[in-house]
């Protein structure tokens, strides 16, 4: 026996011309389908969206009209989606693949480059802002239907919605020339469920497609749907509206006051560590999702790593930046609520808009941060516009200041040790050297090898950025590599004495705070008197790698390693050398960008999932020296609360008026059906 998908696949490649259309035809274009547009028009612009059952794409490419940055539609039946990929009236931005919904999770991860999305960790955490599916439900067993629900969750960003219709259980008692189902002798409501019922719909050209429904109560859409973590927003019960039928009364007639469809809207929680309040929370206690590439990434890296910096948001950014500069505020000074709020966007209007654009941009760098390739390089900011090399000076400044709105908007700076940005800049200094103590690569022009950034055992980054405003005449290349890919490559690979080296406790250097420049002040030599040092190294120990499941935090650099053993008095032990000089090779082996930062380039990386390095560099005397800005960026924070702003009295009034109508249609639906079985039409209740 053919199974269920199979089923529905030849029933739509035999009639897939039939279903497409350029505009509404078919009776739930009428009904069913604006019930779905209305309740999805709040969240579709901008927003990635996931159409499961997309068909030949009608809600697909209404999606787009709407407003949809990109839309992908998978569906059961091949020739569905030739229509949909054929369609004059095709996106750009729309997507349409071949495969099983009851497998959506698999087929995606199979397809992705298909869909040009690199999708890597976002299946743990979200990648798409909202989906729908249409009457997929009615082709679906209810275990299948359970699986879909499954993996909509998983793939829908936290605070997603998913909204789906179905045809309404009471409609299989309803056969006539517009609407209904072969139903006789087939049992009450409940004995119905997962049989499946053949049936059909009419156009408004007089038609019939042919459709199919396997049964389900309404206990089972609400049962599949909060098992799986959604919560319920909204129950609708979609049938004909008046202007539709004051215009087409001979096609509306003989389904006029009945319930149709059922269409319902459910929510994936906005945070999914509400168990930790939002106060309490220090980012060494939050131990980040692991951040895998796929072979996307590694194998397209400027596709997958550089992002645009959009000419709205970079026109932003410039006034507010020149705004300031010219009121001779500096980037230490600059205090955004009152220094550019209140002067730059005076009133009301203006001040809610007047970083709009530069706030979605920003979203969207976070999340690609927290939860996708884990790194971004944003090209595009107008360095002329802020003075241009012709104007060193004002460009720096400038620059420095349109860096600093930036990282502000992906996160929170965080000024504590160094303040708010670091030049990073040669005071020619060599950091390998055996007398340097307390200075950092960033003020040498060493190299500087995989690392990631912040030497304290009490405290972490989690972003760290650069901006380049001069880059070196010859060197002073980046480096990226995935820390999380090489972890799993190592625990494959290597014995557990060598794995264990990189998981206990390991002594590290101790920096000061400040200029990174060496040994300054009294009070600094004194604390870094050798009796004094050892005992604050040997407190400062931490694992190289913190794995719980899957997640993660890698924290690295080999040199604070070696030069806190030595100030210690202790021998680094063999194994650990032989299990860090493996790291190293695979890091090698793992890197995938290797570039130099252009002038107005930025780069930020996920400091607790990726390494990075540098090569060393060289001037020219006749040109500037090479000048990167640093930021380190505190975004999980930022994270949980945009995930946890929704309102908990909304929300609660909401689920109590659902609650109370899917009761009442329940019973009404289960009192209609009640005669299905002695092939009599049941009496229609009073809705």
């Amino acid at each position: 026996m053919q199974s269920v998908h199979v089923q529905a696949s030849k029933l739509y490649d035999n009639q897939a011309t039939k279903w497409s259309r350029e505009k509404p035809s078919l009776l739930s274009d009428f009904t069913g389908r604006p019930v779905v547009y209305d309740l999805i028009r709040e969240h579709v612009e901008g927003a990635t969206i996931l159409d499961v059952g997309c068909g030949e794409g009608f809600v697909s490419r209404k999606m787009t009209e709407m407003g949809a940055e990109k839309v992908v539609g998978i569906d059961v039946s091949p020739g569905m989606i030739d229509c949909a990929k054929a369609h004059p009236n095709k996106g750009m931005n729309e997507f349409f693949l071949v495969g099983d919904a009851s497998g959506l999770k698999q087929n995606l991860i199979e397809q992705s480059s298909a869909c040009n999305m690199m999708l890597g960790a976002n299946f743990d955490v979200g990648a798409f802002d909202l989906s729908v599916a249409v009457f997929l439900f009615n082709y679906m067993s209810i275990s299948s239907m359970n699986s879909t629900f499954e993996d909509v969750h998983s793939l829908l960003k936290p605070g997603g919605h998913f909204v789906f219709s179905v045809t309404h259980p009471f409609m299989v008692s309803h056969n006539t020339p517009t609407f209904g189902f072969n139903c006789d002798n087939v049992g009450s409501y409940f004995a119905l469920r997962d049989k499946c019922l053949e049936g059909h719909i009419g156009t408004i050209d007089g038609n019939k497609l042919n459709v199919r429904l396997h049964f389900k109560t309404i206990e089972d859409y609400i049962n599949a749907a909060t098992s799986n973590g959604f919560e319920v927003v909204s129950f609708t019960e979609a049938r004909v509206r008046a202007e539709d039928m004051a215009n087409n009364l001979p096609f509306f007639a003989d389904v006029s006051g009945y319930p149709l469809h059922i269409v319902m809207k459910v929510r994936k929680p906005a945070s999914t560590a509400d168990a930790v309040s939002l106060g309490s929370i220090n980012t060494l206690n939050i131990l980040p999702k692991k951040l895998n590439w796929p072979g996307t990434v590694t194998n397209n890296v400027e596709n997958a790593l550089i992002m645009w910096l959009p000419p709205a948001a970079n026109d932003e950014i410039i006034a507010a930046s020149l705004q300031v500069y010219d009121k001779g505020i500096s980037v230490d000074d600059l205090d955004i609520g009152n220094d550019i709020t209140a002067q730059y966007a005076r009133r009301r209007a203006r001040r809610q808009s007047m970083f709009s654009a530069t706030k979605t941009f920003a979203n969207d760098v976070r999340n690609r941060l927290l939860h996708e390739t884990g790194a971004v390089i944003i090209k595009g900011l107008d360095m002329t516009a802020l003075g241009g090399v012709d104007q060193l000076d004002k460009m720096t400044a400038c620059s420095k200041i349109a860096y600093f709105l930036i990282c502000e908007h992906i996160g929170t700076v965080d000024a504590t040790a160094r303040g708010k940005l670091f030049d990073v800049k040669s005071a020619n200094i060599d950091a390998t050297s055996k007398k340097a103590d307390n200075v950092l690569f960033s003020v040498s022009d060493s190299e500087a090898g995989w690392h990631t950034d912040g030497a304290s055992k009490d405290r972490v980054y989690d972003v760290v950025s650069l901006l380049c405003i001069s880059p070196a005449a010859e060197g002073g290349k980046f480096r990226i590599s995935n820390a999380c890919d090489v972890y799993d490559e190592l625990s494959r690979t290597l014995p557990k004495f060598l794995m264990y080296e990189l998981k206990r406790a390991i002594p590290r250097d101790i920096l000061e705070n400040g200029g990174g420049k060496g040994t300054v002040g009294a009070a600094t030599a004194l604390s870094r008197s050798s009796a004094l040092l050892a005992m604050r190294i040997k407190y400062n120990s931490y694992p190289i790698y913190v794995v719980e499941g899957d997640r993660m935090r890698f924290r690295y650099m080999r040199h604070w390693i070696e030069t806190g053993h030595e100030k210690t008095f202790w021998k680094i032990p063999t194994f650990l050398r032989i299990a860090m000089d493996i790291l190293d090779d695979h890091l090698d082996e793992a890197c995938c960008f290797h570039q130099a930062l252009e002038r107005g380039d930025m780069i930020f990386a996920n400091n607790a999932m990726l390494a990075h390095a540098r090569d060393q560099f060289k001037n020219d005397p006749d040109a500037p020296p090479r000048h990167k800005v640093r930021a380190w960026i505190q975004v999980q924070k930022a994270a949980i609360a945009t995930e946890t702003a929704a309102d908990e009295e909304n929300k609660s009034l909401l689920r109590m008026e659902s609650v109370s109508s899917l009761a009442r249609v329940e019973h009404l639906t289960n009192t209609a059906l009640q005669g299905i079985s002695e092939h009599s039409m049941p009496v229609l209740p009073a809705w």
